[in-house]
C-alpha cells in the first residue's frame, strides 16, 4: 500500500467542517472481515461529519466535546486546514512533560507525523492491508486524503484503529475466550 507523511503546507479541511470531532459508535459497529474492502472501515467525511477543533482551543474545553460527543480524536484545524491530530493519549502524554501546556497546539500531533493513505489506494485495499499499514507505523489513527488536483488535497476521512478492532469482533472474540477460561 503506497502511503506517506504530509509534508509543510497544510492540509484543505473538507466541506467546511463542523467543530468537534469524527463519528462515535454509541451502538455496536458494523462488522468487517479481514478480506473486506478498507472503505468499509474508513470515518467517510461524505457521508459522516468530520469534527474539527481549532488549534487555539482550551483543552479543558476539547476535552469536555471529545466527552460529550463520546470520541478520542479530533482533526485540529486552523484557518479551514488541516494542521493536525489531538487525541486524549496526547493530552495524557504531553501533560505530565509540559506542565504549560493548555491549548490544543501545544499537545497535538502535527500533520506531518500523522501516517496518511490516498482515498484511490483504499478502495484497492483490504481490512487486512489497513491492520498491516497501522501494525507496521505503530499508529492509531490513519489520515485518508483525497487529491482533486496537483495543489489541491483534502481529508477523505479517518481510520481509528480501536474502532477497525471492534468491527473485526477482536474484543468479542477475546472477551469470550476469557469467559471460557475463567469458567474452567
Amino acid at each position: 500500500m503506497d502511503t506517506g507523511t504530509h509534508d509543510s503546507s497544510p492540509l484543505s479541511a473538507s466541506r467546511g467542517t463542523p467543530v468537534g470531532l469524527a463519528r462515535s459508535w454509541r451502538a455496536e459497529p458494523p462488522r468487517v472481515g479481514i478480506n473486506d474492502s478498507a472503505v468499509r472501515v474508513v470515518c467517510d467525511s461524505r457521508s459522516e461529519d468530520l469534527w474539527t477543533v481549532g488549534k487555539d482551543c482550551g483543552l479543558e474545553e476539547m476535552l469536555d466535546k471529545m466527552a460529550r460527543v463520546g470520541v478520542g480524536a479530533l482533526l485540529v484545524t486552523h484557518e479551514r486546514n488541516v494542521v493536525g491530530l489531538i487525541t486524549v493519549e496526547n493530552i495524557k502524554r504531553k501533560r505530565g512533560t509540559h506542565r504549560n501546556a493548555n491549548r490544543v497546539a501545544d499537545v497535538m500531533t502535527d500533520a506531518g507525523h500523522v501516517p496518511m493513505i490516498d482515498w484511490q489506494t483504499v478502495v484497492g485495499a483490504t481490512v487486512n492491508d489497513v491492520l498491516r499499514l497501522l501494525d507496521r507505523t505503530h499508529a492509531n489513527h490513519l489520515l485518508v486524503v483525497e487529491t482533486e488536483s496537483s495543489s489541491f488535497t483534502r481529508v477523505r476521512g479517518l481510520v481509528y484503529r480501536r474502532q477497525l478492532v471492534q468491527q473485526l469482533g477482536v474484543f468479542a472474540i477475546l472477551d469470550r475466550g476469557m469467559k471460557s477460561a475463567l469458567s474452567h
